[in-house]
């Protein structure tokens, strides 16, 4: 009889410990999953509104070709492809929240630089009507 009671209190021991464990380990996942979608906002954030550059002056200057027909999204890609912007979507974003009524590509040839930030960037490839 003692041996089948220490043998009950051993298993609700473990069972309490083992429920302690997996909630730590809940709790250590809340909390990591918290911090690192808190910091890809900020960081996605800080692309769409702050100076970003892919590289620091004097940078690399690259030949882009806006084409005909061409449409935001797709120079935001290319210019990412190129090397020219860091992160299309945060590029094309920006392009999205300034008065795009009266933004509109110009189709050319521009020669941007790896140093430039967003805002350049579209000032140089689009005109306001």
């Amino acid at each position: 009889m003692r041996n089948v009671q220490s043998i009950k209190y051993i298993l609700l021991m473990l069972k309490r410990s083992l429920y302690i464990v997996i909630n730590i380990l809940v709790i250590i996942v809340v909390v990591y999953s918290t911090f690192y979608l808190c910091l890809q906002g900020y960081n996605f954030c800080y692309g769409i509104y702050g100076p970003v550059v892919v590289e620091e002056a004097p940078g690399q200057d690259i030949v882009f070709e806006v084409r005909d027909g061409d449409s935001m999204a797709d120079v935001s890609k290319r210019l990412m492809d190129e090397g020219i912007i860091s992160d299309k979507y945060a590029f094309y974003i920006r392009t999205k929240l300034m008065d795009t009524d009266k933004t509109i590509l110009k189709a050319g040839v521009y020669t941007l630089n790896t140093s430039m930030d967003y805002g350049t960037i579209i000032n140089q490839i689009t005109f306001k009507e």
